[in-house]
């Protein structure tokens, strides 16, 4: 089995106010290269709001990951001011001044000049000209340096034996460039959303979840071959080592909720399921993708998953019944097994949720299955390591056994400390990580 952890860009420890790529995501790799880690998990990068899975963009990068430090060290930067080393991410617009000075004294050379003629990267500057009123050059500046400090990164990780996961988030936000620029291939109406994105009531929420995102017009990108999607699906494959497909339930069949209506309101429509997939992987293969099967799954979407062999997911939380006291997901060898994921809560604050009697019956569980272990979460985590499935992903907040006000997101909630976890250092992170051994 091989083994990654969890842990987005954001909860990187930083000294100004956020995580990025800048010398912790280094450290970090070289934490997992000194434990024999081979996956570092990350959740989407593209810029966005503070919630990472609307993006404004699928070519851009997020801006709050630029490193200062780096900046500096390009001698774009002469003076930084450090922040409070918070332990909640902070998003603001602190970076902003040092950004515009690097941009001032940065000389476009040849590198720069071709990475300008990507229509992608052209388009977002538009849209962030327009939106904005700064210079265009200014934002084809930022996803410059985004680009070259990020591709920095994943090879570093790489030469390190380390391979990165990213996110392929189903939708982008309605004020995106995507919508802006591609509105032919999204349902709407006079350039207005009748309906949105969302799920149906499941294990996630019991009322459903409204998350406000325009919906595909699959019959006009259809129409085009599905060059829209696949030209998305093959700039993350470049992007990352393996993609995870979010909610890949929508490939199937998708949740319609009218706009003025609540989630559990919502309805399912036919998705493009073998059309689009058969047209992908006339480019690529199922080998580097991890698909989220999660939520209300339909035995269709089963078939649809297995017919490409996708890696599937498994999520410790769910597929224990602790009043039958088992296991109800049979493991399989092409599954990514994990205790919790970045919407689930901590082991422990899962375990803190419990009743006296699940909590017995989580001990029993793991007596019979000879993981017992006073700190709950080390137990989870060696029952985890005795699955057949090929990867085990842990997030850093189970390995150090942090409780609820860690998690990183509260599903369907407008939860104020939603994507903010952040760590202060790696000192605890080191001293517990070889849970994993």
């Amino acid at each position: 089995m091989k083994k990654g952890i969890l842990l987005p860009i954001f909860s990187l420890p930083s000294r100004y106010g956020i995580g990025d790529f800048g010398y912790e995501a280094f450290e970090f790799i070289d934490i997992l290269k000194e434990n024999c880690i081979d996956y570092w998990e990350i959740l989407p990068i593209n810029e966005s709001g503070r919630y990472p899975y609307s993006p404004i963009s699928y070519y851009a990068l997020n801006r709050n990951y630029i490193s200062l430090d780096k900046l500096k060290d390009m001698k774009l930067i002469d003076k930084l001011e450090q922040r409070e080393n918070s332990s909640r991410a902070i998003y603001d617009d602190f970076k902003d001044k040092y950004y515009k000075e690097a941009f001032s004294k940065f000389k476009p050379n040849d590198e720069f000049i071709k990475f300008s003629l990507n229509t992608k990267i052209d388009e977002y500057a538009q849209y962030m000209t327009n939106k904005y009123k700064e210079d265009k050059k200014y934002y084809i500046f930022l996803q410059y340096i985004l680009d070259k400090q990020w591709n920095e990164l994943k090879n570093y990780a790489n030469l390190n034996g380390v391979k990165i996961i990213g996110d392929m988030p189903i939708y982008p936000d309605f004020d995106s460039c995507e919508v802006t620029y591609y509105s032919k291939y999204y349902e709407l109406n006079n350039g207005k959303m009748e309906y949105v994105s969302g799920a149906s009531p499941d294990y996630f929420n019991s009322e459903g979840q409204k998350w406000g995102h325009p919906l595909y017009n699959f019959k006009s990108i259809e129409k085009d071959s599905f060059k829209y999607l696949i030209e998305r699906y093959l700039e993350f494959l470049h992007r990352y080592d393996i993609v995870r497909i979010d909610h890949f339930r929508a490939f199937d069949s998708y949740y319609k909720i009218p706009i003025k209506k609540s989630a559990k309101e919502g309805f399912y429509v036919e998705g493009p399921g073998e059309k689009f997939f058969d047209e992908l992987f006339k480019y690529t293969n199922s080998n580097r993708f991890i698909v989220e099967d999660l939520g209300d799954i339909r035995k269709e979407t089963e078939l649809l998953r297995d017919k490409y062999n996708f890696t599937r997911m498994k999520i410790l939380q769910y597929s224990l019944n602790l009043e039958k006291i088992c296991d109800e997901y049979d493991d399989t060898e092409n599954m990514v097994i994990y205790p919790g994921n970045h919407d689930n809560n901590t082991i422990i604050g899962w375990y803190n949720s419990l009743s006296q009697i699940k909590k017995k019956n989580l001990i029993r569980f793991l007596k019979n299955n000879d993981c017992y272990d006073e700190k709950v979460n080390v137990a989870i985590i060696k029952y985890c390591l005795k699955s057949m499935a090929k990867i085990m992903i842990v997030s850093v907040q189970d390995i150090i056994g942090l409780d609820e006000s860690s998690r990183i997101n509260l599903p369907g909630h407008e939860y104020e400390d939603n994507w903010a976890f952040k760590l202060t250092d790696f000192n605890a992170l080191k001293s517990n990580i070889n849970v994993l051994k």
